[in-house]
């Protein structure tokens, strides 16, 4: 039976020729349901860099997305799971 993941996954990837770092998260359906304001308004931060290139939907309603930023990309992460602590969950 497959897993069912109701938790954002994180990584971290750097380009072995350039060395530059993107941020991937995969923002589960079950997630989404749940916390899609708060979604919504992380995406709106201006320190993340991204585009329609960078996304990737599933017809489950989850979705992927690559990111950059200028901050560094686990502070960037953190500011979209702070806000979950003490919530609905």
């Amino acid at each position: 039976m497959a897993e069912v993941l109701d938790k954002p996954q994180f990584q971290i990837l750097t380009h072995p020729k350039t060395g530059v770092k993107t941020g991937r998260i995969y923002f589960p359906a079950l997630f989404l349901v749940d916390y899609h304001e708060i979604i919504v308004q992380w995406l709106q931060r201006r320190e993340l860099i991204f585009d329609e290139r960078h996304l990737k939907q599933y017809p489950d309603g989850s979705f992927r997305l690559y990111f950059r930023t200028t901050n560094s990309l686990e502070t960037e992460y953190l500011q979209l799971v702070k806000p979950l602590t003490g919530s609905k969950k």
